[in-house]
């Protein structure tokens, strides 16, 4: 007995062709939905306005390339895809908090 822990294994039960599956359809959704937002705020915003109608994109550019691009990469190498879909999840989750939050302003500017 040398006191060594045993070795990792080379993959973890969730490096399976499913999870692949799942994480390049919310990868393509959230990039989908990405581009969605340039479209919608820029149909809602002050045609003589400054330009700064357009600044709550910025959000939805940060969430993409911050977690759906290494999702997107993790699970085009089928490498560590739980961790992939934590990832891809979040930025689903963070995509909705702030459109909802677009949303609400939206609405206030209207009334």
């Amino acid at each position: 007995m040398t006191g060594l822990p045993p070795p990792l294994p080379a993959s973890s039960d969730w490096d399976v062709p499913s999870t692949r599956v799942i994480v390049l359809a919310l990868a393509a959704a959230n990039a989908v939905f990405w581009l969605y937002t340039f479209r919608f705020i820029g149909a809602h915003s002050n045609p003589k306005g400054d330009g700064f109608d357009m600044l709550p994109v910025m959000p939805f550019a940060a969430i993409f390339f911050a977690l759906v691009v290494p999702a997107t990469v993790r699970a085009i190498r089928r490498h560590g895809l739980g961790v992939a879909l934590v990832l891809v999840l979040g930025a689903s989750m963070l995509n909705a908090m702030v459109f909802l939050g677009v949303l609400g302003s939206l609405g206030e500017t209207a009334r």
